[in-house]
């Protein structure tokens, strides 16, 4: 992703990919990844471990209730 970012904010307006090209690299990206990275918590590695344990514990209680309710990670447009 930080690639695309990078190609998407170029300073030099030419050299930025179009939208079709975007939403094709994220496309492929998305598809590449299982259902389980794409409901895994962003976590910054500076974190208290207590923090993050709660952290966690919530992340993977919303993630239960997604999965029940047969919510998508990444919903199609």
């Amino acid at each position: 992703m930080q690639d695309l970012a990078n190609e998407m904010t170029h300073i030099n307006p030419v050299k930025r990919p179009l939208i079709e090209d975007v939403l094709a690299k994220f496309s492929y990206m998305r598809k590449s990844l299982s259902e389980f990275k794409l409901r895994s918590p962003l976590v910054s590695k500076h974190n208290p471990s207590l923090f993050t344990i709660f952290r966690r514990a919530k992340q993977a209680l919303l993630t239960l209730q997604y999965i029940l309710s047969c919510k998508a990670a990444i919903p199609e447009p």
